[in-house]
């Protein structure tokens, strides 16, 4: 027989021991975990399944409930892996450890089993990552010590347009702290963790803003106007630079990008290029910051359609409502014009730019037959006074004498007289005790603060250009009726019977007075409706002169008021000289030229004193 050579023998042998490991292993681990294979510090090698899922169990759950501890700048940190996002699966962990030496491929077997017989396999737990939930857990742990990066941007500075510089941050090494406990986990130790800080540099500095710069500037100083009708909104300087948006570029979302990995979402906030450009400043119009603006504009533009109304009862107008159209701005149309017209790409865009806005307007009905007849269709003038500070007694004579002058019709021609529309001011009709001027002083008497009312229907008729007949001004300056930022002047005094204020219809519809008391906000309101006639008016601003201090405080002795006790009963004012003119106008020819003077005396603070 021939014999075998020293290659062929070797061969022989290593097939004969490699069958012999294999008939040995799988009678010996028939049923058990190869030899030498850990899990963390853990010897599973010729466990059952049923004892080595036990062992699994246990290294994961020691794992599970002790906490990963991180150490920066001296402190310590303690938190369960369950908190960072960690979740370990014992089941998936033993398959994982007992498929070992049983797969498909039967060398792959083989190696494996031989290979047990001299080496120490370390198999890594299964294990889940839920990279939000980590995430979430770094910015909330370490937001306070980490001091971000800032880009260079544009804002307003000290009144000025201006490029803020960039600034370096310091940051939590992220990459270096998900791989240490990467490391944690799949090794199985709690060893702890230092947290290292890191410098972070921004993406965009002062060279790479410039060039947005140079934009802005451009456009910040057009002069943007957004007109419909009487009214105008603009948009530049400080408040256009509100609706424009600063990023990198390329970094449109906030980020570079967002994929998905297994079921987590990761998100690129960065990525570096080799031998790229860093980014430059882009800037664009931030849509959701000019909805914002737009919702200002619409809120001063919309309003729904009411449809005329005019109701009498027992001689007077019991209910009116004046025809509104209704208005509603095309915020779609209005949003594209800005777009068009505003771009930080368009260097040519400096100068006035008037942009109308698109309105709807639904009109409303005046047909009926009342309205056509009366001729009461629209707003021909309002007055207004405010009377905060008021006593109680005061606001009721106010709003009980506007109750009785509003819902009056005047007929064409006709004289309105406040004295006779009012009636009798008494406590027997509802008025009640508060100051008023008698005799030289300010005494209480019934139905003080009926002037109030005299003096905003005063206001209304000078708004709607008719003729004044008779108004006499108040003997010294009150308070109340230069509220609002009047100036002295625009006043009315009355004092049934000799003292009226008087109006005449000169227009050829009759009109409507109707008042609207706010005692929220301590105004009244008086609205002249009827039919506009092509009128102007044109009130001028008071010319004040003459004017002279009050005279010094009086106090009086009072044997009916206890000693000690002070009660003030007549209030200091300013002598002053008053003088405004009114000219109406009709198809521009002047129709009345009116002068109105106040002469209003010094007034003394008078006080009683107890004796």
């Amino acid at each position: 027989m021939a014999k075998l050579g020293l290659k062929q023998r070797k061969s022989t042998f290593f097939a004969l021991l490699g069958l012999a490991v294999f008939f040995i292993y799988n009678f010996t681990y028939l049923d058990k975990i190869l030899p030498n294979t850990y899990i963390g510090t853990q010897n599973l090698g010729g466990k059952d399944r049923v004892s080595a899922f036990g062992l699994i169990s246990k290294s994961l759950d020691d794992f599970d409930n002790s906490p990963i501890i991180f150490e920066i700048n001296g402190k310590t940190l303690e938190v369960k892996p369950a908190e960072v996002g960690i979740s370990l699966d014992s089941e998936k962990t033993l398959n994982s450890v007992y498929n070992g030496g049983r797969t498909a491929d039967f060398y792959e077997n083989l190696k494996q089993k031989i290979g047990a017989i001299f080496l120490k396999t370390q198999l890594t737990p299964y294990y889940r990552l839920d990279f939000n939930q980590f995430a979430n857990f770094l910015d909330s742990k370490f937001s306070e010590i980490e001091k971000q990066p800032r880009d260079a941007t544009i804002a307003y500075q000290d009144g000025h347009l201006a490029i803020l510089p960039q600034q370096t941050g310091t940051v939590v090494d992220r990459g270096k702290l998900t791989a240490d406990i990467v490391q944690r986990v799949e090794s199985l130790q709690s060893s702890p963790i230092e947290v290292m800080l890191i410098d972070a540099s921004p993406k965009i500095d002062a060279q790479a803003a410039s060039k947005a710069f140079s934009k802005v500037q451009v456009l910040v100083n057009s002069k943007i106007t957004l007109t419909y009708g009487y009214g105008a909104w603009r948009l530049g300087d400080s408040d256009l630079l509100k609706i424009l948006r600063f990023y990198p570029l390329g970094h449109e979302k906030g980020y570079v990008e967002e994929v998905k990995f297994g079921g987590n979402k990761i998100t690129f906030s960065d990525i570096s290029l080799v031998d790229s450009d860093a980014p430059i400043l882009n800037v664009v119009v931030d849509e959701k910051m000019l909805d914002g603006f737009l919702g200002k504009i619409t809120a001063d533009v919309d309003r729904p359609t009411v449809d005329a109304t005019l109701k009498f009862a027992n001689g007077k107008v019991s209910e009116f409502s004046p025809a509104i159209d209704g208005q509603k701005v095309n915020v779609e149309a209005t949003r594209k014009l800005i777009l068009s017209k505003v771009s930080v790409d368009d260097l040519n865009s400096e100068g006035d730019i008037q942009i109308p806005l698109p309105v709807a307007v639904t009109r409303a009905r005046t047909d009926s037959s009342e309205i056509n007849s009366y001729g009461i269709r629209e707003l021909i003038g309002r007055g207004i006074s405010y009377f905060a500070g008021s006593i109680a007694n005061r606001v009721n004579n106010i709003g009980l004498g506007a109750s009785r002058v509003s819902g009056t019709i005047v007929a064409p021609g006709d004289i309105f007289s406040f004295n006779k529309t009012v009636g009798e001011v008494s406590a027997a009709t509802g008025f009640r005790q508060a100051y008023i001027i008698s005799g030289g002083r300010t005494v209480l008497d019934d139905g003080g603060g009926i002037c109030q009312v005299s003096t905003t229907l005063f206001r209304a008729a000078l708004n709607s250009g008719l003729p004044i007949v008779s108004r006499t001004a108040h003997a010294y300056r009150v308070g109340y009726y230069e509220q609002g930022g009047f100036k002295p002047g625009l006043d009315a005094t009355v004092w049934s019977p000799g003292v009226d204020f008087a109006f005449k219809n000169d227009t050829s519809h009759y009109i409507l007075v109707q008042a609207v008391m706010d005692p929220a906000n301590s105004k009244l309101e008086i609205d002249i409706y009827g039919t506009l006639d092509g009128r102007k008016v044109d009130v001028s601003d008071p010319v004040i002169t003459n004017i002279k201090p009050a005279p010094e405080d009086k106090y009086q002795d009072d044997p009916t008021l206890p000693k000690g006790v002070i009660k003030q009963v007549d209030f200091s004012a300013q002598g002053a000289d008053s003088l405004f003119t009114r000219k109406v106008y009709k198809d521009d020819k002047l129709i009345s030229d009116d002068v109105f003077k106040s002469y209003y005396r010094p007034w003394q603070a008078v006080y009683l004193v107890g004796t």
